[in-house]
C-alpha cells in the first residue's frame, strides 16, 4: 500500500484523482495509489470515474464519520461526508445527461420567423373544408 503525490496533477492520472478529492496529506490519506489506479483503470469516462472517486470516499467517510465531544469541544465530521456525497450525485446526474446523443441532422436546419403560425382555421369556407 503505497502513497505518492507529486503536488503537479498533470504529472499523473493518481495524482489528478488526488487532488480532485483534495487526498494530498501523506499522514492522512484516503486511498492507497493502488485503490486509484484500479478506480481510473475501470471507469474510462471521467464523470464515471470522478463520481466512483467521490463515492468511494464518501463511503470512507461514512464509517468514520462520527460526532464526538469532550467538554466544551465537539468535533462533527458529517459537513465533509455531506460534501463527498454532494459531488458524487452532481457526477451521476452529469453520467446520466452525457449519455443522451444529439441527432445528426443531414440537412442544414433552417428556421424562418413565423414558420410554425397556421393560417386562421376557417371551417366550412363556401362549402368546401
Amino acid at each position: 500500500m503505497s502513497f505518492s503525490y507529486s503536488g503537479n496533477p498533470k504529472d499523473s492520472d493518481i495524482d489528478l484523482c488526488r487532488f480532485l478529492i483534495g487526498d494530498t496529506d501523506e499522514t492522512d490519506y484516503i486511498m492507497t495509489d493502488e485503490e486509484l489506479q484500479y478506480l481510473i483503470d475501470t471507469y474510462t469516462n471521467m464523470n464515471a470515474l470522478q463520481y466512483n472517486l467521490f463515492d468511494r470516499t464518501a463511503t470512507k467517510f461514512a464509517r468514520t464519520c462520527v460526532k464526538k465531544t469532550l467538554g466544551p469541544m465537539s468535533e462533527d465530521a458529517t459537513a465533509r461526508l455531506n460534501f463527498y456525497k454532494e459531488q458524487a450525485k452532481s457526477f451521476k446526474q452529469k453520467m446520466v445527461g452525457a449519455g443522451i446523443s444529439q441527432p445528426n441532422y443531414s440537412r442544414p436546419k433552417i428556421f424562418n420567423v413565423g414558420m410554425q403560425s397556421n393560417p386562421p382555421w376557417r371551417p366550412y369556407e363556401n362549402g368546401v373544408l
